[in-house]
Protein backbone atom coordinates (compact mmCIF):
# COMPACT_ATOMS: atom_id res chain seq x y z
CA UNK A 1 0.00 0.00 0.00
CA UNK A 2 2.62 2.57 0.70
CA UNK A 3 4.49 1.72 -2.31
CA UNK A 4 1.25 2.19 -4.13
CA UNK A 5 0.80 5.75 -2.47
CA UNK A 6 4.41 6.33 -3.13
CA UNK A 7 3.67 5.91 -6.79
CA UNK A 8 0.86 7.80 -6.94
CA UNK A 9 2.58 11.00 -5.38
CA UNK A 10 5.67 10.61 -7.63
CA UNK A 11 2.92 11.04 -10.76
CA UNK A 12 1.05 13.81 -9.16
CA UNK A 13 4.70 15.69 -8.62
CA UNK A 14 5.74 14.45 -12.50
CA UNK A 15 2.15 16.28 -13.88
CA UNK A 16 2.19 19.12 -11.23
CA UNK A 17 5.93 19.65 -12.91
CA UNK A 18 4.68 19.54 -16.49
CA UNK A 19 1.83 22.09 -15.67
CA UNK A 20 4.28 24.11 -14.47
CA UNK A 21 6.19 24.01 -17.20
CA UNK A 22 3.49 24.36 -19.89
CA UNK A 23 1.91 27.72 -17.90
CA UNK A 24 5.78 29.04 -17.77
CA UNK A 25 5.97 28.18 -21.94
CA UNK A 26 2.29 29.64 -22.41
CA UNK A 27 3.27 32.75 -20.24
CA UNK A 28 6.85 33.20 -22.35
CA UNK A 29 4.48 33.15 -25.69
CA UNK A 30 2.25 35.72 -24.59
CA UNK A 31 5.17 38.28 -23.63
CA UNK A 32 6.72 37.69 -26.66
CA UNK A 33 7.20 41.81 -27.98
CA UNK A 34 5.81 40.86 -31.63
CA UNK A 35 3.51 37.93 -30.67
CA UNK A 36 1.88 40.90 -27.89
CA UNK A 37 1.58 43.77 -30.46
CA UNK A 38 -0.39 41.01 -32.98
CA UNK A 39 -2.58 40.11 -30.32
CA UNK A 40 -3.64 43.63 -29.48
CA UNK A 41 -3.66 44.66 -32.58
CA UNK A 42 -6.32 41.78 -33.49
CA UNK A 43 -8.08 41.71 -30.69
CA UNK A 44 -8.55 45.52 -30.54
CA UNK A 45 -10.42 45.01 -34.09
CA UNK A 46 -12.75 42.44 -32.53
CA UNK A 47 -13.71 44.29 -29.97
CA UNK A 48 -14.19 47.34 -32.35
CA UNK A 49 -16.26 45.10 -34.87
CA UNK A 50 -17.91 43.79 -31.92
CA UNK A 51 -19.20 47.72 -30.44
CA UNK A 52 -20.10 48.13 -33.45
CA UNK A 53 -22.71 45.09 -34.03
CA UNK A 54 -24.10 45.40 -30.27
CA UNK A 55 -24.57 48.97 -30.83
CA UNK A 56 -26.59 48.28 -34.35
CA UNK A 57 -28.65 45.43 -32.74
CA UNK A 58 -29.30 47.77 -29.51
CA UNK A 59 -30.92 50.49 -31.71
CA UNK A 60 -32.81 48.02 -33.74
CA UNK A 61 -34.72 46.02 -30.45
CA UNK A 62 -35.29 49.97 -29.79
CA UNK A 63 -37.20 50.15 -32.23
CA UNK A 64 -39.20 46.94 -32.00
CA UNK A 65 -40.14 47.34 -28.48
CA UNK A 66 -41.73 50.79 -29.22
CA UNK A 67 -43.53 48.73 -32.16
CA UNK A 68 -44.55 46.28 -29.45
CA UNK A 69 -45.52 49.18 -26.81
CA UNK A 70 -48.99 48.89 -25.35
CA UNK A 71 -49.24 45.70 -27.14
CA UNK A 72 -47.03 43.32 -25.48
CA UNK A 73 -46.40 42.88 -21.39
CA UNK A 74 -43.35 45.03 -21.14
CA UNK A 75 -41.40 42.02 -18.59
CA UNK A 76 -42.03 40.25 -22.15
CA UNK A 77 -40.14 42.69 -24.30
CA UNK A 78 -37.56 43.09 -21.51
CA UNK A 79 -37.00 39.79 -21.90
CA UNK A 80 -36.69 39.04 -25.51
CA UNK A 81 -34.74 42.29 -25.85
CA UNK A 82 -32.29 40.90 -23.05
CA UNK A 83 -32.22 37.28 -24.60
CA UNK A 84 -31.63 38.62 -27.74
CA UNK A 85 -28.47 41.12 -26.93
CA UNK A 86 -26.81 38.61 -25.14
CA UNK A 87 -27.72 35.75 -28.25
CA UNK A 88 -25.68 37.93 -30.54
CA UNK A 89 -22.53 38.40 -28.03
CA UNK A 90 -21.76 34.69 -27.14
CA UNK A 91 -22.26 34.30 -30.84
CA UNK A 92 -20.04 36.80 -31.98
CA UNK A 93 -17.48 35.76 -28.97
CA UNK A 94 -18.03 32.21 -30.90
CA UNK A 95 -17.17 32.63 -34.77
CA UNK A 96 -14.91 35.93 -33.59
CA UNK A 97 -13.01 34.13 -30.87
CA UNK A 98 -13.36 30.74 -29.40
CA UNK A 99 -13.61 28.89 -32.81
CA UNK A 100 -10.20 30.69 -34.39
CA UNK A 101 -8.42 30.31 -30.93
CA UNK A 102 -9.16 26.53 -30.89
CA UNK A 103 -7.63 25.81 -34.51
CA UNK A 104 -4.91 27.98 -33.61
CA UNK A 105 -2.97 25.68 -32.11
CA UNK A 106 0.60 26.45 -30.83
CA UNK A 107 3.17 25.10 -33.40
CA UNK A 108 5.82 23.80 -31.05
CA UNK A 109 9.13 20.81 -31.06
CA UNK A 110 7.77 17.08 -31.34
CA UNK A 111 8.50 16.41 -27.53
CA UNK A 112 6.32 15.60 -24.23
CA UNK A 113 6.16 18.79 -23.19
CA UNK A 114 5.11 20.46 -26.35
CA UNK A 115 2.53 17.80 -26.81
CA UNK A 116 1.66 18.40 -23.53
CA UNK A 117 1.21 22.46 -24.60
CA UNK A 118 -0.95 21.65 -27.07
CA UNK A 119 -3.27 19.34 -25.37
CA UNK A 120 -3.69 21.67 -22.86
CA UNK A 121 -4.41 24.60 -25.47
CA UNK A 122 -7.23 22.44 -27.36
CA UNK A 123 -8.62 21.19 -23.49
CA UNK A 124 -8.82 24.81 -22.44
CA UNK A 125 -10.63 26.15 -25.69
CA UNK A 126 -13.18 22.77 -26.10
CA UNK A 127 -13.99 23.97 -22.56
CA UNK A 128 -14.44 27.54 -23.56
CA UNK A 129 -17.05 26.54 -26.86
CA UNK A 130 -19.18 24.20 -24.01
CA UNK A 131 -18.86 27.72 -21.60
CA UNK A 132 -19.80 29.47 -24.36
CA UNK A 133 -23.04 26.77 -25.53
CA UNK A 134 -24.44 25.96 -21.65
CA UNK A 135 -24.40 30.07 -21.82
CA UNK A 136 -26.91 30.30 -25.03
CA UNK A 137 -28.93 27.50 -24.32
CA UNK A 138 -31.21 29.69 -21.53
CA UNK A 139 -31.30 32.29 -23.29
CA UNK A 140 -33.17 30.66 -26.46
CA UNK A 141 -35.43 28.90 -23.79
CA UNK A 142 -36.18 32.53 -22.74
CA UNK A 143 -37.23 33.58 -26.47
CA UNK A 144 -39.64 31.29 -26.60
CA UNK A 145 -40.70 32.31 -23.47
CA UNK A 146 -40.91 35.52 -23.80
CA UNK A 147 -42.43 35.84 -27.30
CA UNK A 148 -45.33 33.70 -27.17
CA UNK A 149 -47.80 35.76 -24.52
CA UNK A 150 -46.77 39.32 -27.44
CA UNK A 151 -48.97 37.18 -29.96
CA UNK A 152 -52.15 36.77 -28.24
CA UNK A 153 -51.81 39.91 -26.51
CA UNK A 154 -55.41 42.15 -26.73
CA UNK A 155 -54.20 45.73 -28.87
CA UNK A 156 -53.43 48.57 -26.95
CA UNK A 157 -53.38 52.29 -27.87
CA UNK A 158 -52.45 52.71 -31.59
CA UNK A 159 -49.71 54.47 -32.41
CA UNK A 160 -48.17 55.45 -35.51
CA UNK A 161 -45.44 53.07 -36.42
CA UNK A 162 -44.08 54.43 -39.85
CA UNK A 163 -43.95 58.30 -38.15
CA UNK A 164 -42.14 57.19 -35.32
CA UNK A 165 -39.52 54.95 -36.94
CA UNK A 166 -36.11 56.82 -37.27
CA UNK A 167 -35.49 55.40 -40.75
CA UNK A 168 -32.09 57.07 -41.04
CA UNK A 169 -30.78 55.12 -37.30
CA UNK A 170 -32.70 51.57 -38.30
CA UNK A 171 -30.53 52.14 -41.83
CA UNK A 172 -26.92 52.42 -40.11
CA UNK A 173 -28.23 49.82 -37.50
CA UNK A 174 -29.13 46.97 -40.18
CA UNK A 175 -25.75 48.03 -42.24
CA UNK A 176 -23.40 46.90 -38.84
CA UNK A 177 -25.48 44.26 -37.64
CA UNK A 178 -25.01 42.79 -41.23
CA UNK A 179 -21.08 43.29 -41.10
CA UNK A 180 -21.28 41.40 -38.10
CA UNK A 181 -22.83 38.67 -39.75
CA UNK A 182 -20.44 38.80 -42.84
CA UNK A 183 -17.42 38.40 -40.59
CA UNK A 184 -18.65 35.56 -38.41
CA UNK A 185 -19.63 33.69 -41.85
CA UNK A 186 -16.02 35.09 -43.11
CA UNK A 187 -13.93 33.83 -40.13
CA UNK A 188 -15.77 30.47 -39.87
CA UNK A 189 -15.06 29.90 -43.83
CA UNK A 190 -11.22 30.41 -42.83
CA UNK A 191 -11.53 27.86 -40.54
CA UNK A 192 -10.68 23.96 -40.31
CA UNK A 193 -13.12 21.42 -40.14
CA UNK A 194 -13.81 20.04 -36.59
CA UNK A 195 -13.21 16.32 -38.60
CA UNK A 196 -10.05 17.42 -40.09
CA UNK A 197 -8.38 18.79 -37.61
CA UNK A 198 -9.34 16.03 -35.33
CA UNK A 199 -8.84 13.32 -38.23
CA UNK A 200 -6.64 10.96 -36.00
CA UNK A 201 -9.72 10.88 -33.75
CA UNK A 202 -11.95 9.99 -36.31
CA UNK A 203 -12.26 6.19 -35.42
CA UNK A 204 -12.77 6.08 -32.21
CA UNK A 205 -15.05 9.28 -31.80
CA UNK A 206 -17.50 9.25 -34.80
CA UNK A 207 -19.64 12.23 -33.49
CA UNK A 208 -16.95 14.89 -34.14
CA UNK A 209 -18.57 15.68 -37.65
CA UNK A 210 -21.18 16.26 -35.62
CA UNK A 211 -19.49 19.85 -34.42
CA UNK A 212 -19.29 20.90 -38.07
CA UNK A 213 -22.87 20.43 -38.67
CA UNK A 214 -23.98 21.97 -35.68
CA UNK A 215 -21.98 25.23 -35.51
CA UNK A 216 -22.84 25.57 -39.41
CA UNK A 217 -26.58 25.30 -38.89
CA UNK A 218 -25.93 27.66 -34.91
CA UNK A 219 -24.84 30.21 -37.99
CA UNK A 220 -27.76 29.75 -40.81
CA UNK A 221 -30.09 30.31 -37.65
CA UNK A 222 -27.79 33.47 -36.12
CA UNK A 223 -28.39 34.95 -40.03
CA UNK A 224 -31.61 33.93 -39.60
CA UNK A 225 -32.52 35.67 -36.84
CA UNK A 226 -30.17 39.05 -37.04
CA UNK A 227 -30.33 39.32 -40.72
CA UNK A 228 -33.89 38.05 -41.54
CA UNK A 229 -36.55 38.04 -38.84
CA UNK A 230 -35.43 41.60 -36.68
CA UNK A 231 -35.08 43.17 -39.62
CA UNK A 232 -38.26 42.47 -41.26
CA UNK A 233 -40.23 44.61 -37.91
CA UNK A 234 -39.42 47.90 -40.68
CA UNK A 235 -41.65 47.54 -42.73
CA UNK A 236 -44.59 46.47 -40.44
CA UNK A 237 -47.78 48.86 -39.27
CA UNK A 238 -49.75 48.56 -36.47
CA UNK A 239 -52.53 46.18 -38.64
CA UNK A 240 -50.16 43.51 -39.21
CA UNK A 241 -51.35 40.71 -36.98
CA UNK A 242 -50.69 37.93 -38.99
CA UNK A 243 -47.66 38.81 -40.17
CA UNK A 244 -46.06 40.00 -36.98
CA UNK A 245 -47.78 36.88 -35.87
CA UNK A 246 -45.18 34.56 -38.57
CA UNK A 247 -41.73 36.60 -37.70
CA UNK A 248 -42.39 35.58 -33.77
CA UNK A 249 -43.33 32.31 -34.65
CA UNK A 250 -40.31 32.23 -37.11
CA UNK A 251 -37.97 33.73 -34.33
CA UNK A 252 -39.45 30.88 -32.10
CA UNK A 253 -38.48 28.00 -34.10
CA UNK A 254 -35.10 29.34 -35.02
CA UNK A 255 -34.80 29.46 -30.98
CA UNK A 256 -35.53 25.97 -31.07
CA UNK A 257 -33.23 24.68 -33.58
CA UNK A 258 -30.64 26.77 -31.54
CA UNK A 259 -31.20 24.41 -28.97
CA UNK A 260 -31.22 21.18 -30.92
CA UNK A 261 -27.59 22.20 -32.54
CA UNK A 262 -26.44 22.95 -29.10
CA UNK A 263 -27.19 19.40 -27.78
CA UNK A 264 -25.42 17.46 -31.16
CA UNK A 265 -22.24 19.83 -30.23
CA UNK A 266 -22.38 19.01 -26.31
CA UNK A 267 -21.86 15.16 -27.12
CA UNK A 268 -18.99 15.10 -29.10
CA UNK A 269 -17.47 18.48 -27.04
CA UNK A 270 -17.32 16.69 -23.81
CA UNK A 271 -16.16 13.59 -25.39
CA UNK A 272 -13.01 15.15 -26.81
CA UNK A 273 -12.90 17.68 -23.34
CA UNK A 274 -12.32 14.44 -21.64
CA UNK A 275 -9.72 12.63 -24.47
CA UNK A 276 -7.52 15.88 -24.24
CA UNK A 277 -7.74 16.33 -20.59
CA UNK A 278 -3.91 16.46 -18.40
CA UNK A 279 -5.77 14.07 -15.69
CA UNK A 280 -6.87 11.64 -17.90
CA UNK A 281 -3.95 11.06 -19.70
CA UNK A 282 -1.25 11.21 -16.34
Amino acid sequence: MNKMNTKTHKQKAVIAKDIHAVNVLITEQHTTPNTTSDIEASSQEVADEYAAGAAGLSAILGQIVAYFSGRAHVDDMDVLSFSLHHLFCHIDYLYHTALPELFNTPSAEQSPLSELLQRQHLWSQLRTLKHSICRMEPLCNLLSDAHAPAVDMPRGAEQDWLQSLDQERWEQALTTLTASLRSWQHNYNHLPSFAQHFAALASTMPTISQLDEAFNVLLDSAAAIFGDILPSFQALSTDNDEIIATLLFDLMQQSDQLLIQFDKALEPLYALIDYFSLIAHR
